[in-house]
């Protein structure tokens, strides 16, 4: 059964998954004391008309790709200001997407990208929630399948990946689904997310941490539960879906809008809670405690001034560089400028 929605609706859970512009890349011992306008700069494409976010990923050589929402380029090299375009999406679908996700599989070989909600399309379903595949060379993406509300994603194996959507089981209501990129097939993993999930990724024990990007009870948003490795074998071996509330709960930060791990292990947590106002921090989260053992900012340095800002997140293959950009940035006049420096594995 269909379900009423507006484009406020598609907006908002764009927001919550990975709205963007302005990459600001933090790495260092003091982020918070980090100079961005002595750091090497890269500016990235501005969204395609009708689309209206650009969204990043790193290389496994540590290079950024970049996606418009039709378009994806690729830096020269490290350092460079020079982002290349390589693939588009088929034409039909130009000015269709509010972009997600850009992602490259394990093996390096293939790019995974997420249209959301349909851009300026919205809402025509035959916009929302297509997700493409392309080769690494790049090239014409080819349709993966739709997956309407489809949000923030993680892959688990060359082939499968893990992402977030919403309204899978009722209105408000979504999924942790695992797609087949070869098949389009999908398995639903967690069910009955009470509202839209926000972050999705896994540790390296294979857990899976699945955020609560909005709930519907308010009061829970940024909730972050974990789900053991053996809850996705049972899924994929067809033996069915967890609820959410049956994984344990880690912590509760921001919106839990996006989630990354670094190579030592802790979690870093970004977003914005639009119920309380908690914002314009990312927070380093020691998932054996729950507690948030640092908040920093990498835009102005102060994670305790309250600026509304909403961070994408992203690391580097070896996962101690952590790319950070300002969602909320693409609502100015500045440039999508990146900035680089060294940081989190300490």
């Amino acid at each position: 059964m269909a379900h009423p929605s507006n484009h406020r609706t598609a907006a908002a859970r764009t927001l919550l998954a990975c709205l963007s512009v302005l990459l600001l890349f933090v790495v260092g011992p003091a982020p918070a004391t980090a100079d961005p306008q002595n750091e090497p700069q890269v500016t990235v494409p501005e969204p395609e008309p009708g689309s209206f976010f650009t969204v990043f990923e790193y290389t496994h050589d540590g290079r950024v790709i970049a996606f418009d929402g039709f378009t994806v380029y690729v830096q020269e090299s490290r350092k460079s200001a020079t982002l290349t375009p390589i693939g588009t999406l088929p034409e039909e679908f130009r000015g269709g997407t509010d972009p997600t996700f850009v992602s490259i599989s394990p093996n390096g070989q293939t790019i995974l990208l997420g249209a959301g909600a349909g851009g300026s399309k919205f809402p025509d379903p035959d916009f929302n929630g297509n997700i493409f595949k392309m080769p690494i060379g790049g090239g014409e993406a080819e349709l993966v399948g739709r997956y309407m509300w489809s949000i923030l994603g993680t892959w688990l194996d060359n082939d499968t990946f893990v992402f977030g959507e919403g309204e899978t089981f009722g209105l408000f209501t979504g999924s942790v689904e695992a797609l087949d990129v070869n098949t389009g097939t999908t398995t639903t993993i967690v069910g009955n997310i009470p509202g839209d999930p926000g972050g999705v990724v896994f540790d390296n024990q294979g857990n899976l941490y699945v955020g609560l990007g909005a709930a519907q009870d308010s009061s829970r948003t940024g909730e972050i539960r974990r789900f053991d490795s053996s809850v996705v074998d049972a899924a994929l071996a067809g033996q069915g879906f967890v609820d959410f509330d049956d994984g344990e709960l880690i912590a509760q930060v921001l919106n839990a809008g996006d989630l990354a791990f670094s190579s030592n292990g802790n979690l870093f947590v970004s977003g914005a809670n639009f119920a309380t106002g908690d914002a314009g921090y990312i927070a380093e989260v020691d998932v054996d405690t729950g507690q948030i053992v640092r908040k920093f900012d990498p835009a102005d340095g102060d994670p305790n001034d309250g600026d509304f800002t909403f961070y994408q997140l992203s690391f580097t293959r070896q996962r101690c560089t952590l790319g950070a950009l300002d969602l909320f940035s693409f609502f100015n006049a500045d440039p999508s400028v990146i900035y680089e420096e060294a940081q989190v594995c300490n």
